[in-house]
């Protein structure tokens, strides 16, 4: 009897363990798709924008001040880029076993302030090359928790800046 209670428990732990697989699969190719579509779009405008070299926006941390710098924010693109940078690292050692205490909230809090410079920032992109749907693009990349973001920057991408009337 005390065999088959070992058994259910195992099967309940490793049904837990590949849930907990399948999350962080899922993560990994949300990270990888906007990953990808965000460098593409900001390859694209730095094209446009004549920048030296636009093959740098495949940088993963550097990008982010590239997205500053088209934005026309270049000081949120560095604080965004280095909160970035602290986010992934603080990842790296909360996966890696390290403590869930107070680096689990500065993780947090960090994870929910590059949201913010990431919507604002690219607010104001979308405000810059597409000044009529620029509210409504920004409520749907917020709305769906930043996958619709660089979706929206990629069909912009090649967009000539837009006058204000």
């Amino acid at each position: 009897m005390g065999g088959f209670s070992i058994m259910i428990i195992l099967g309940i732990m490793m049904s837990i363990f590949y849930f907990f697989l399948a999350i962080i699969t899922l993560i990994a190719i949300y990270m990888l798709i906007t990953y990808i579509f965000e460098s593409i779009s900001l390859q694209a405008f730095s094209k446009n924008l004549k920048y030296k070299y636009p093959i740098l926006a495949w940088l993963p941390f550097y990008n982010k001040y590239i997205l500053g710098k088209i934005s026309g924010t270049y000081r949120l693109g560095i604080l965004l880029s280095v909160s970035s940078l602290i986010t992934f690292i603080l990842g790296i050692y909360i996966f890696e076993g390290g403590t869930f205490g107070y680096i689990f909230i500065i993780f947090f809090v960090l994870l929910l302030l590059n949201f913010i410079l990431d919507v604002v920032i690219t607010y104001k992109i979308f405000k810059k090359y597409i000044i009529k749907y620029s509210d409504i693009l920004t409520v749907f990349s917020v709305l769906s928790l930043g996958f619709l973001r660089p979706i929206f920057m990629f069909i912009i991408r090649n967009r000539k800046e837009e006058q204000k009337n």
